[in-house]
């Protein structure tokens, strides 16, 4: 879908949705009442703690197990860093949002530019739009918590490994580039949730990939190590301090040797993995039926547009998973009696789509050994690269009227939906709660003014 506009009609854009997404994220839950719902409360903490005592934060997010106890902090300073170093620029209790919402529309902007070179019926505009108003865009990306700050370094790890493999590359970047956002998105998510291991394989098949082909290696290495010395520089004073066994000690009790139960929900995971992208309205509206219907009562000027939204969001993984044969890209059909499948091997689309799908294969065997359940929000680092996917779903779509007037009617579904959602959000236990505490807390530059950090961290 083709809407082109200039530079600064861009600009203006940006700052419109840039409001609008730290509207939504300041709305969202701060003072929550049960240890869980407090995580959000904890993560300021850490970067307001950095401020007031100027102590180098060397743990960042809480990580826990409320079934067994075990509890232990992901090493690395750039939670502490991020909440914390937008302080020291203004003195507000809204300043750590103002800069993650700048730092992720960034990211989304950067990846829509990347994407717009790809796909020929998409423009730049529509792509930053629709990722803008993504429900986990918005839930995930916009409220300082540890996981919001994964969708930059995923974004830059991702262009990097698009370029890195030729068959992806639009030859923007030269590999020693390429592999230097690899580096730097890898040990920057690392620092922010144990998730970062997912990004691991593609970095190795990314090289393996190209040894095949006998390309060029010059300046790969190189290249991979430049990029990663910023973040792991926050990382490497706490491995100077610490050693090395107490910050990765919470990876063995997240792993075991199979999990039975999470090889047998493959199609769950399966329906979330490809919602990633997709208008998945309910998880976001409450954890039952009872609750999602109170959630729209509060609320009933947005219903129409939420019945929309999900029923739409309920076809949307259905229509990624099964296109590539229904549009006769990936073919199945007999060979001495056996099925065989074929596809159009040098296809884009086809390409994006066996990416996809080998990141869902990784992601239901990496729980295949995991101790917790397979959230989605443990995959959201792959968001990226599935989005990329749909896009390439939606470029060829996006030739049908009516697809584009659908395509149309969802954006400004979606942004009155939300805006609903954030209102209600507002009222709620949003930091506007008690902000004159975290103002008092700033002022004094003493943490312990707004709460105290859990009993049992580190830092």
């Amino acid at each position: 879908m083709k809407v082109t506009i200039n530079r600064f009609q861009f600009m203006v854009l940006f700052v419109m949705l840039y409001a609008f997404r730290t509207f939504f994220g300041l709305s969202k839950l701060f003072y929550g009442d049960s240890d869980i719902n407090r995580d959000a409360f904890q993560t300021y903490l850490i970067g307001l703690k950095f401020y007031t005592t100027h102590n180098w934060p060397y743990f960042g997010p809480d990580q826990y197990d409320q079934t067994t106890g075990f509890h232990f902090q992901i090493a690395g300073a750039l939670e502490g860093l991020m909440v914390g170093l937008p302080f020291w620029i203004w003195h507000i209790p809204e300043a750590p949002f103002l800069f993650l919402n700048l730092l992720s529309l960034s990211a989304l902007a950067l990846l829509a530019w990347y994407l717009s070179k790809k796909f020929k019926n998409l423009s730049m505009t529509f792509i930053f739009i629709w990722l803008s108003l993504m429900p986990w865009t918005l839930n995930q990306s916009t409220h300082v918590f540890n996981v919001s700050y994964l969708l930059s370094g995923s974004v830059i790890f991702f262009l990097g490994f698009f370029e890195a493999v030729p068959e992806f590359s639009i030859q923007w970047l030269s590999p020693a580039w390429a592999f230097a956002l690899m580096g730097f998105g890898l040990f920057w998510d690392m620092q922010f949730h144990q998730s970062w291991i997912l990004l691991a394989p593609f970095t190795a098949g990314s090289w393996i990939w190209r040894r095949k082909s006998k390309l060029n290696s010059k300046g790969e290495l190189i290249g991979f190590v430049l990029g990663s010395i910023l973040p792991f520089d926050c990382l490497l004073p706490t491995l100077i301090q610490y050693g090395f066994l107490k910050p990765t000690g919470g990876l063995t009790h997240a792993a075991t040797l199979f999990n039975f139960d999470n090889f047998k929900i493959v199609i769950t995971i399966l329906a979330r993995y490809f919602s990633l992208p997709s208008f998945e309205m309910p998880r976001f509206m409450g954890g039952s039926t009872i609750e999602r219907r109170a959630f729209l009562l509060q609320i009933p000027f947005v219903i129409p547009t939420a019945f929309l939204l999900i029923l739409v969001g309920w076809i949307q993984p259905f229509v990624l998973l099964w296109y590539p044969f229904s549009a006769g890209l990936i073919r199945v059909h007999r060979l001495s009696g056996y099925p065989w499948i074929k596809w159009e091997r040098n296809h884009f689309v086809v390409r994006l789509y066996l990416l996809a799908v080998l990141g869902f294969l990784l992601v239901w065997v990496c729980f295949w050994f995991a101790t917790t359940g397979p959230s989605a929000h443990m995959y959201y680092v792959l968001l990226p690269m599935v989005a990329a996917y749909s896009f390439a779903v939606w470029d060829k779509l996006a030739l049908k009227p009516i697809v584009r007037s659908l395509a149309i009617v969802c954006v400004f579904a979606s942004l009155w939906f939300q805006t609903g959602v954030a209102c209600l959000q507002m009222s709620g236990d949003s930091l506007y709660q008690d902000r004159g505490r975290i103002v008092h807390a700033i002022h004094e530059k003493d943490y312990r003014l707004l709460g105290d950090r859990r009993s049992w961290v580190i830092y």
